[in-house]
């Protein structure tokens, strides 16, 4: 039967041909959205490993979900629904560091640091930073984190990602407010990025949080790992613009995206 296109985007000629049950084209599909659906992940979840499992989990279920997409929306707008429905149904994150904590502990030891571990602390700074920032939204309930994620570093307006939550405009819009609130309020006294000329309480952490926690370390251990793609804002100019327009979307688009592992569609195996 052939399907009625009312909204046509670039992943429609490749949802038809998947569609028409061959393979090749549902993985061209799955790879083309796979890193959205981590990157949200990644942003909600925190936890690399918890990120991988459930981005896994949310590309069988637009596999198997697929013939009934309508083809009345932006697929990418169908996919975030899928997979902000899956992420808002999984626990807390488990593996959370308590990073002021940390720092206390850490800036009360003696500063004895080698040439060895500063190379280090500069490798794992930038997972570091990222770690902590987005560590901030748990401090937002499920439903609050994914609306502020999908406006502030996807773009989205209250229009469309109203449609993603199943929720009014109006309700988007005022959860929104409440996140930027709350987040604002805590960075502004927390976050070195915030405050221009603090440093980064972050830096210098690495080799003290891998010695204190073997598995809170792992976390960015495991991050590190992960390949980093190009910053959509890297031009410093427009990063700077943004940075003086809204400083907390600053802070969150400034840290980029990650390319989804590899390993996470092979284990899909044939769609």
């Amino acid at each position: 039967m052939e399907k009625y296109v009312s909204v046509k985007d670039e992943f429609t000629d490749t949802i038809l041909i998947a569609l028409e049950g061959r393979p090749r084209a549902m993985e061209n599909l799955l790879e083309k959205v796979q890193d959205y659906i981590f990157n949200l992940s990644l942003r909600i979840l925190w936890d690399p490993h918890e990120a991988e499992d459930a981005t896994q989990e949310i590309l069988l279920k637009i596999s198997n979900k697929l013939s009934g997409f309508r083809f009345e929306s932006k697929f990418t707008t169908w996919v975030y629904s899928i997979a902000s429905n899956h992420l808002l149904s999984l626990k807390r994150p488990k593996n959370i560091i308590h990073l002021s904590r940390v720092r206390q502990e850490y800036l009360s030891k003696p500063n004895s640091v080698s040439v060895e571990d500063q190379i280090e602390d500069k490798i794992l700074e930038e997972e570091i930073r990222f770690g902590c920032v987005h560590a901030v939204l748990l401090k937002l309930n499920a439903s609050d984190r994914v609306v502020f994620v999908l406006s502030t570093v996807y773009g989205m307006g209250s229009e469309e990602g109203s449609e993603i939550l199943g929720i009014s405009s109006e309700n988007f819009r005022q959860k929104l407010s409440r996140s930027k609130r709350k987040l604002s309020e805590f960075l502004s006294k927390e976050c070195g990025m915030w405050i221009d000329g603090k440093a980064c309480p972050c830096i210098g952490l690495s080799n003290h949080l891998l010695d204190l926690n073997r598995e809170n370390g792992k976390f960015f251990t495991e991050l590190k790992k992960l390949k980093r793609k190009t910053p959509s804002l890297e031009d410093t100019k427009v990063l700077e613009h943004l940075k003086e327009l809204d400083k907390l979307a600053w802070i969150y688009k400034s840290q980029g995206i990650y390319e989804t592992p590899s390993e996470i569609l092979e284990k899909l195996g044939p769609s």
